[in-house]
């Protein structure tokens, strides 16, 4: 059985090491940004026995996660998936994106324009974007189809944190989609809302949209040391623990902003976005409406449009999706857009400054937009 186990202090890791020895426990991944490991072990009487070891140290659940699309449940949605005209078949797996060369060096317009651009004025803030100013940008997903001619010009590394996985190629569109949102760079196709970022990708999420936290630690790591200014979280889980927590806590400690998908349960906002480090956001409709499935609550910071939009996908296709996880995205590519106009900015700067700028809709409450909607225009330079 799998378990998290870590200590607080790093000076205790060889105590920790001598323990998993002493239980026969295999070291499945190290995960040094909470000075811990995920361990596989043998039978549930050596966890036992693990935990009266010693008192630093700290055993926990690698718990598990899910990508925040809300997929549609009719009739018509049932038959479409038995009856859909098979797909196109994907290219294979490669370890690293193909060379291409460089993107325009100035976005005017776009030919695919969604109405979540428009709404959030991202049109209007393109040609006041500095080219050569490229903010870094992570995204945990379920990886990213380089190949995507509206991409392939943006995404610079990526690894898979997935047992047995090497390529970080996305097999099930959804990071792709979350990627298009926030800087899709091609005229001919789609226009992210800052063109002007470098990807560094984390697959930490199979197919079916599931990943566990020890995958996700592995890729804070990674991303640590790609040294991206903003990371993107369109997942989410109701529990949390020290292990999460502390990689969090890690994270913002080194200025990094984070952006989370509030959950589509219709419920409480879920984590990470309902941690205070993080900032939350919730899914409106072309109408300026809440999704149905939007989580809300107090942890709420700012709404973006969520609902039946429009962005890259597998092969060099587009797709129409609904989510939490689609609105995380408008935001981080608006973060992007923010430090591409003010350079460097720390988690609260960002808030600060957005939520000055935010038009607080007044069909919805606090606990449903946070500060409101962001309008780029109000906040280019």
């Amino acid at each position: 059985m799998r378990k998290i186990v870590s200590v607080d202090d790093a000076c205790d890791l060889n105590e920790l090491r001598e323990a998993l020895r002493l239980t026969g426990s295999e070291i499945i991944k190290e995960l040094p940004l909470i000075n811990g490991f995920l361990i596989d072990f043998p039978e549930e009487e050596a966890t036992v026995a693990f935990r009266g070891l010693s008192a630093k140290i700290i055993l926990e659940e690698d718990l598990k996660f899910t990508v925040e699309e809300k997929r549609k449940n009719s009739f018509f949605s049932l038959f479409s998936f038995f009856f859909k005209p098979k797909p196109k078949p994907q290219p294979p797996p490669k370890p690293t994106p193909p060379k291409t060369p460089p993107g325009p060096k100035k976005i005017e317009g776009a030919a695919r324009v969604d109405w979540g651009m428009k709404r959030i004025g991202a049109i209007e803030t393109w040609p006041k974007l500095k080219a050569e100013q490229r903010i870094r940008v992570g995204i945990i997903d379920t990886g990213i189809n380089y190949n995507h001619p509206d991409l392939k010009n943006n995404v610079k590394e990526g690894i898979c944190t997935l047992d047995g996985g090497s390529s970080y190629l996305d097999d099930a569109g959804h990071g792709t989609h979350v990627a298009g949102i926030i800087g899709a760079c091609n005229p001919q196709g789609m226009v992210g809302v800052n063109p002007y970022v470098d990807f560094y990708i984390v697959k930490a999420f199979n197919k079916s949209g599931g990943g566990s936290l020890a995958d996700i630690i592995e890729g804070f790591d990674w991303l640590i040391q790609k040294n991206v200014s903003i990371i993107n979280m369109s997942f989410s889980t109701k529990e949390s623990n020290q292990s999460f927590v502390r990689a969090i806590q890690a994270l913002y400690a080194r200025g990094i902003v984070l952006i989370a998908a509030a959950g589509n349960d219709g419920g409480p906002v879920n984590y990470p976005a309902r941690f205070s480090q993080v900032i939350a956001v919730s899914a409106i409709d072309k109408q300026g409406k809440l999704g149905y499935f939007s989580s809300r609550g107090p942890e709420i910071d700012f709404c973006a449009p969520g609902v039946d939009i429009e962005s890259a996908w597998l092969n060099a296709g587009y797709e129409v999706k609904s989510g939490t996880s689609f609105a995380a995205p408008h935001i981080a590519g608006a973060a992007a857009a923010l430090m591409n106009y003010s350079g460097p900015l720390t988690l609260a700067q960002v808030i600060a400054i957005l939520q000055e700028k935010a038009v607080f809709l007044q069909n919805l409450s606090a606990g449903e937009q946070g500060y409101g909607l962001i309008e780029l225009p109000k906040i280019s330079v």
